[in-house]
C-alpha cells in the first residue's frame, strides 16, 4: 500500500497498517535528506500524516497552491519558516501553512510530526 491515498478513506486505521512512503522530493523539488511519510488517515475533505525527519533535514523553500496544512509537533525540534517569519517548534507546539505561502522547515533533531491537508492533497 505504500504510496497510495486513492480509496482510502477509513473509520479507523490502526499505526501497524499505514502505509508509509519514504519521500526525497516535495512539490517536485529534491530533498537533501529522505523523509518518512506515513498516511495515518484521509477522507474525501482531508489528509493526516505523520512524517519523521531526519536531524539536519531542510526542506527546499515551497508553496502549496492547492491545499492548506496544519502541523503539530509530536517531538523533536523543527525550524520553521513560514511567510518570512521564523520560529524554533518544540513538541507541542502547532503550525499553520495557508495556500500559497511560501514556507520551509529545518530539523534541529530527529522529529515526527503529525500533518493535516485539506483538502486531500498528495504532495510527494
Amino acid at each position: 500500500m505504500p504510496g497510495t491515498i486513492d480509496n482510502f478513506n477509513r473509520t479507523f486505521m490502526p499505526g501497524s497498517e499505514a502505509p508509509v512512503d519514504v519521500i526525497e522530493k516535495v512539490e517536485g523539488q529534491e530533498l537533501d535528506k529522505p523523509v518518512e511519510v506515513k498516511v495515518v488517515m484521509k477522507s474525501d475533505s482531508m489528509l493526516m500524516l505523520s512524517i519523521t525527519r531526519p536531524k539536519g533535514m531542510r526542506d527546499p523553500t515551497h508553496q502549496h497552491d492547492d491545499h492548506e496544512t496544519s502541523c503539530h509537533l509530536v517531538s523533536g525540534k523543527l525550524k520553521l519558516w513560514i511567510g518570512g517569519e521564523e520560529w524554533i517548534a518544540h513538541p507541542g507546539d502547532t503550525w499553520f501553512h495557508p495556500k500559497g505561502v511560501p514556507h520551509w522547515s529545518e530539523a534541529l533533531e530527529e522529529s515526527v510530526q503529525v500533518e493535516v491537508k485539506a483538502p486531500p492533497v498528495k504532495t510527494w
